[in-house]
């Protein structure tokens, strides 16, 4: 090359070279960018799609009841048409109650059929069952639907009866506590960062009405204040919810006495039902976790068996 020669190519290639480097580093970036919402979107639409629309906000999709346990119930069907040892569910076909079971005992704790039964002779009890463990099982699952029925009937009935505002019609079943968990979990540790020891105040429902007294310890104030921070949070709701924020001791908010029902209800479950509690007490955060309707109740009392729902009259 003469001494004093410039390249007019070089300079060019240079800045061609990067300014397409540095493209295509964008647009793959916005392609992935553009996939990854889309996929988030179709996952989304999917969610959406596989919730039960008898539900509140829970899906009973998947494969959780066996082949066999299938196979074995049509044979029982078809031997007995009608129910053969029904203590809580009366009134209904064999067929029906499978069906019942399916989608919300079995669908509700997302377990066989062989978890309560045994699948050779479905209305065995007791010895009969071959199986302790399955046998206790049953027996504890029919005294959480006398309870479902108990609380639907005597408990969420009362909401009506509160001026300001209509009961939204939601039915409770097995999966508003269990939510596809057999042994669900009402206190978990460090639950709404509350001390683990915390527990609502069922023994006493008037330490709630400490704000209206100013004659009480700081230690009961701030186990007001736990029991005000644990159903906020298992409600997903700030305080106006409930309360008149200039005045909280008011009870303008019918909100409130739905909240007083509900802990009332709360000690009644634990005075009258804690034996089927496994060892726990009630909480707000077991069938509400964040949200207003609790996710896991039903939509509305047709799509339960008579016998359950709010307005049954035997």
């Amino acid at each position: 090359m003469r001494r004093g020669f410039k390249n007019p190519y070089g300079p060019n290639l240079a800045f061609w070279a990067v300014f397409l480097a540095i493209t295509v580093l964008l647009l793959s970036g916005a392609l992935w960018v553009l996939s990854f919402v889309r996929g988030t979107v179709v996952s989304a639409a999917e969610d959406e799609i596989t919730l039960n629309q008898a539900y509140i906000n829970y899906s009973t999709s998947g494969d959780y009841v066996a082949t066999s346990s299938l196979t074995a119930v049509q044979a029982y069907i078809a031997e007995f048409p009608e129910p053969q040892n029904v203590q809580v569910l009366t009134g209904m076909t064999t067929s029906e109650i499978w069906s019942f079971m399916t989608t919300y005992v079995a669908g509700g704790m997302k377990v066989d059929c062989t978890y309560c039964h045994n699948v050779a002779n479905f209305a065995a009890d007791g010895a009969e069952i071959g199986d302790d463990v399955v046998a206790a099982r049953k027996d504890n699952a029919r005294q959480h639907l006398q309870m479902v029925a108990d609380l639907n009937q005597n408990w969420l009935t009362q909401l009506a009866d509160i001026e300001g505002k209509q009961p939204s019609g939601a039915q409770i079943i097995c999966a508003t506590c269990h939510l596809a968990e057999p042994l669900p979990v009402a206190w978990p540790e460090n639950l709404h960062a509350l001390p683990d020891e915390y527990r609502l105040p069922l023994d006493d429902l008037d330490v709630l009405l400490v704000t209206g007294n100013l004659d009480v310890s700081l230690d009961a104030v701030q186990y007001n204040q736990h029991t005000m921070y644990h159903m906020s949070e298992s409600l997903g709701v700030g305080c106006t919810h409930c309360h008149n924020s200039r005045y909280f001791p008011d009870w303008e908010q019918p909100a409130k006495y739905y909240a007083l029902t509900m802990l009332q209800m709360s000690q009644y479950i634990r005075e009258n039902y804690q034996d089927s509690m496994n060892g726990q007490e009630p909480s707000c955060f077991l069938c509400h976790r964040n949200q207003v309707r609790p996710p896991g109740a039903v939509q509305a009392e047709v799509f339960l068996p008579d016998v359950l729902t709010s307005s049954y009259a035997p």
